[in-house]
């Protein structure tokens, strides 16, 4: 392989995000986050590094163990000031996403320079030009989703790695995938390979499978346990280098 992997994690609370999609479960006492056992596979790989894509509004939460990974050299990037839909007014949607970056340079004191927007979308009012020209006004340098705008962004574009149409750099669907295939996928690109997973995805306190009652709760539960060992033998074969220190 030539090019470069850059592993992130966006990181979210799973049950916040169930109650968003109409299947609230009770969050039992103590739950894990799961940025403990992210922190001790990085740990293991040593030299590698990570962008962390933060909801603002969970942040305090983790706050302490975002503070850890942030002192061992991983990336804090915003994954907007909550996990909601993009607001389609062009003066609405800069200070909002200004509002995910400066919330997390107050609480951690680093700088912010990346923006993934909570479903990898944008708003329906604007096209994908005007969509880059709001994120650099909102003082980002980089945006990583699953659009290209090519020559002449103003921001630069990390697109999740995708395969023959197929998008093989997401978590989820890799839960689906055997850890081989999508090793071997990661190897074959000579560019930047950009790959994501969630927070909860590192042994989290989330429902058993028993728990499942509908199609929603199974997209989100089936094979989730898998992704751990995914992301563990990619980090482990090729390493990880965080978003912002990639030129492109």
């Amino acid at each position: 392989m030539s090019g470069t992997v850059c592993l992130t994690v966006d990181v979210e609370d799973w049950y916040d995000g169930m109650e968003v999609l109409g299947e609230p479960f009770p969050r039992p006492d103590g739950a894990r986050s799961g940025l403990a056992g992210l922190a001790d596979h990085l740990a293991a790989a040593g030299g590698a590094r990570v962008t962390l894509f933060v909801v603002g509004n969970y942040a305090g939460q983790v706050a302490g163990e975002l503070a850890g990974l942030a002192s061992d050299g991983h990336e804090i990037a915003s994954h907007g000031p909550d996990h909601g839909r993009l607001p389609e007014e062009a003066t609405e949607l800069v200070d909002w996403l200004r509002r995910g970056r400066t919330e997390l340079e107050d609480r951690f004191q680093v700088p912010v320079r990346g923006f993934r927007s909570p479903r990898f979308d944008r708003p329906a009012s604007m096209d994908l030009r005007r969509y880059r020209e709001a994120v650099a006004e909102a003082g980002y340098e980089y945006v990583s989703d699953t659009h290209v705008l090519g020559e002449g962004s103003p921001v630069r574009e990390l697109p999740v790695l995708t395969m023959h149409g197929f998008p093989m750099g997401g978590g989820s669907y890799q839960r689906l995938l055997p850890a081989a295939v999508v090793s071997e996928a990661v190897g074959r690109v000579d560019q930047t390979a950009v790959l994501y997973y969630h927070s909860y995805d590192f042994g989290a306190t989330l429902p058993g499978m028993g728990s499942i009652r509908s199609l929603a709760v199974a997209k989100q539960l089936v094979g989730r346990g898998r992704v751990d060992g995914t992301f563990s033998r990619i980090l482990s074969r090729y390493g990880s280098k965080a978003c912002g220190d990639v030129q492109r």
